[in-house]
This record gives C-alpha cells, structure tokens and sequence, in this order.
C-alpha cells in the first residue's frame, strides 16, 4: 500500500513538475515571439542613433510607451527638452505616423529623480543639440511631419530655441528636401560682424558618398530671435567636378557691414582621370558670388 501511495505521490510531482517547466517554456517562448515580432534589424535612419550621444525629445510633449507601438500602455509624458537615453541601437516595429515611417527605441528617462526605462517613436526625437557656448541657451531640430505628395516629397525641418527652463524662446521652419544624405549635425560659429547677431547657427544635412550633396540651413541668433540667412549648398564627385557655396560675413569680405556674401565655386576635370600617369588632377574653375543685404527686417538678394 505504502508503495502504491509513494508511486501516485512520486507520478503528481513529476506532472506537476512537467506542466510547470511546459507552461513555463511557454511563456518564455511568447516573449521571444513578441521580441521577433518587433526587432527590426538595419533600420537605417538620418538620426544616427547611438547609445553614446545626448538626446532630447524634440516634440512639444512625448509619450513613452511599456512597448514599442502607439497602442501600448503610456507610462509617462515628457516635455520639449527633456533628456533620454537610448538603450543600445536596437530599432523596433517601424510605424507610419504623419507621413514617416520610423521605428521605436528603447529608452531610459528620469521623472521625479527616478529613472525609468520604455518605448519612444523616433519622430518625437531631436535631431541633433547643441548648447550656445554664450548664452546656455539650447537649440535642437526634427521634423514634425513629412510631405509625401507625389513631385513634392520633403521633410518639413523645425528649429527650436529653448531657455534654462525649457520654454520655446524662439522657432524656424523650412523644407528639407531628402536627396540620399546620410547624417545631420549642427553648430556654432562666430557672426564676424553680422548685424545683430551674436552667433550665427548651421544645420547641415551631408552626404558620404559622391555625388550626394550638402545642404546648409544657416541662421543668425540674436539672443532672442532667429534670421533666416542663405542657404548653401556643396556637392562633388571624385576627379569629375565639384561645386560650392560659402558665406561670408562682413568682417570676412569688408564689402559692407549689412552685406552677406555668398561665394560660388564650380570646378569641372579636364584630366582624364583613367590615366593612371596622372598625379594631379587639373580642373577648369567658374568663381561667382550673390549679395544679401540686411534691410533691418531679413537679408534681401540684391541684383548686381
């Protein structure tokens, strides 16, 4: 009898055992469904993203998210500014939302001194930000939404000035039209006598490959205010041609303290770059300029 009982005993610890380990693998193998289900691999996007840089959320408020898609459970809002971290680079379920489609990252975030970790959409990320080294004052960019209309595509750019407490102290907007460039940056550089202005201001969009050009968006900060200046433009391909644009600013071409100059160079090869005796490769130079002259408002091209 004893034996008997030991047996039904010894077989229920091992049912119990095996129907715990099933449910058990079971559940470990619906997470790494779930995981599959969101990694997307290689995702390529001119954010760049890197668990080694600074990031900010660009959008006026972000919701985070328990996992990567917009139907998830919000688990915090953060403001225009708000510093995160990104949690290794990988990109998960791309989702189309005011015309992008863009992944998820996992991210961690501090509310109330506490650090938390979840999802964020990539469209709510800055692009890029930097610090005025003059006045602390924080200037980011993204993009709100993207035209896709046919003939039309392009990406509409916001830059934002925000204060030591986070407000938006000013704003510009301009198309981005993407043509295969590969990162962004920005940065700061001295006004050289720019009227009003105590730095002037750079969003560069490049490319790494020839033939993919760079485009420049420039500004001038004038502590409270941002004036839209020319744009430039530079693009080349390897012992073919190039072509480049450049400002200059008053102090750098001394034709008139409210002028700015924008200085055109074309180059076209007359080498024949599949001669392999070739050292030097010669190239047929075109110099032009354009004037913008400041009316006290914006910089006006003028007709020379």
């Amino acid at each position: 009898m004893k034996n008997i009982l030991y047996s039904i005993i010894k077989l229920r610890f091992v049912f119990g055992f095996c129907l715990i380990s099933t449910v058990s693998m079971a559940q470990d193998s619906e997470v790494a469904r779930e995981a599959r289900a969101y990694i997307e691999e290689d995702t390529f996007t001119i954010w760049n993203v890197s668990d080694k840089k600074e990031a900010v959320i660009f959008a006026n408020m972000a919701y985070i998210r328990e996992e990567p898609n917009s139907k998830s459970l919000l688990l915090d809002s953060l403001p225009v500014g708000s510093a995160i971290k990104f949690i290794g680079n990988g990109a998960y379920n791309p989702t189309f939302i005011r015309g992008m489609e863009l992944p998820w990252y996992h991210i961690e975030y501090t509310v109330n001194n506490k650090k938390k970790k979840g999802y964020i959409w990539l469209g709510l990320v800055s692009l890029d930000v930097k610090k005025d080294p003059k006045t602390g004052n924080q200037f980011i960019y993204g993009f709100p939404w993207k035209s896709n209309e046919e003939d039309n595509i392009y990406y509409w750019c916001e830059l934002k000035v925000l204060d030591a407490s986070k407000k938006v102290i000013a704003s510009k907007s301009f198309p981005f039209y993407h043509n295969e460039q590969s990162y962004t940056l920005a940065e700061f550089s001295d006004p050289n006598g720019t009227p009003e202005a105590k730095s002037i201001y750079s969003i560069q969009f490049l490319g790494e490959a020839c033939g993919i050009s760079t485009q420049v968006f420039n500004f001038a900060w004038t502590g409270n205010k941002l004036i839209d200046l020319p744009k430039t433009t530079s693009v080349s391909d390897a012992g073919v041609f190039y072509y480049s644009e450049e400002l200059l600013f008053p102090n750098q071409h001394k034709k008139g303290k409210k002028l700015i100059v924008k200085a055109i160079e074309e180059g076209e090869s007359e080498t024949d770059i599949n001669d392999e005796t070739v050292s030097e490769i010669k190239y047929k130079v075109k110099k032009s300029e354009e004037v913008y002259e400041w009316d006290g408002k914006s910089y006006v091209k003028k007709n020379i």
